[in-house]
């Protein structure tokens, strides 16, 4: 689970401060000074780096091989990721985002506290931080057949950052969109290495689909049956029927004067999706989505 947390959001795992974004992060230090003094402020592990213009992986020294490995694949969501949100002639971010794949729990708590400043929220296992001097990441990999594999899950983070930029660092929301389309963006690359996790999780999806009474946006969807429905219905928004207005649904979190926060049925709406359509053509797909 990831937090989005900001000054703004609730939930999962992304830090988003306000301010003079692109400036202040066309200012930020070489991507190689951030990764150290994010790295340095977790504790003394050495470390190793694999970068592009777009996405830094910075790993335990041990793991120096993993390193590109990870930046391949996150390379790959970010592209997909990019242009499924409307970043089609442009970047999500003007400089690399960082990313700290770290080796443990305990680790990821202080990465939390030191760095994002914060307490551990339950049940958070990775997080995102945009703000005026800040464009990093950090996650640790948590094992277990029902976890996403390792490279998946440093992927959908970036996807999940891709969407936490588009919707806007001073606009709440909830933590499952961005989630949920860093798992739709796995979904849509469909890399052979992650086939067998995907094809149960969309058998999560079918289960749920069955069952559920509820719309997936629902503040009352919850249990077993929310994550899997709200993660197809972000793959049905993000790559399938309503993908067109997809970037608009993303941009349509941002409260009018005197409003805290807008609501997904609101933002669906705004963007052109009418909540009755969306409902139906869930239930209709999800139920079979192969």
């Amino acid at each position: 689970m990831s937090k989005i947390n900001l000054i703004r959001l609730m939930g999962l795992g992304v830090l988003l401060l306000c301010g003079q974004l692109a400036q202040a992060q066309a200012e930020m230090p070489p991507v190689a000074d951030r990764a150290k003094a994010l790295w340095s402020a977790v504790g003394p592990t050495p470390f190793a780096m694999a970068a592009n213009s777009h996405v830094a992986i910075v790993v335990p020294k041990a793991q120096e091989k993993r390193a590109q490995e990870y930046l391949t694949i996150a390379e790959k969501y970010r592209q997909t990721a990019a242009k499924a949100a409307g970043y089609a002639t442009e970047n999500p971010w003007p400089t690399p985002l960082v990313v700290l794949v770290l080796p443990g729990k305990d680790e990821f708590g202080i990465y939390v506290r030191r760095v994002q400043k914060r307490s551990l929220e339950s049940g958070e296992t990775s997080s995102i931080a945009i703000g005026d001097e800040q464009l990093h990441a950090g996650l640790w990999l948590r094992p277990g057949k029902t976890m996403a594999p390792a490279d998946m899950q440093v992927g959908e983070l970036v996807a999940a950052a891709v969407a936490a930029k588009r919707i806007g660092v001073k606009n709440p929301s909830p933590d499952w969109i961005s989630d949920g389309f860093g798992r739709a963006t796995s979904h849509k690359l469909s890399l052979q290495p992650f086939r067998a996790f995907l094809t149960a999780d969309k058998r999560r999806a079918n289960a749920a689909c069955k069952t559920l009474t509820t719309q997936p946006w629902s503040d009352s969807t919850a249990g077993d049956e929310a994550e899997p429905s709200r993660n197809s219905l972000m793959y049905l928004l993000a790559y399938g029927t309503f993908s067109e207005k997809f970037p608009a649904f993303l941009g349509a979190f941002v409260p009018e004067e005197n409003q805290e926060k807008v609501e997904v049925e609101a933002a669906m709406t705004k963007a052109g999706v009418k909540a009755d359509s969306a409902w139906s053509t869930w239930k209709s797909w999800a139920v079979s989505w192969r």
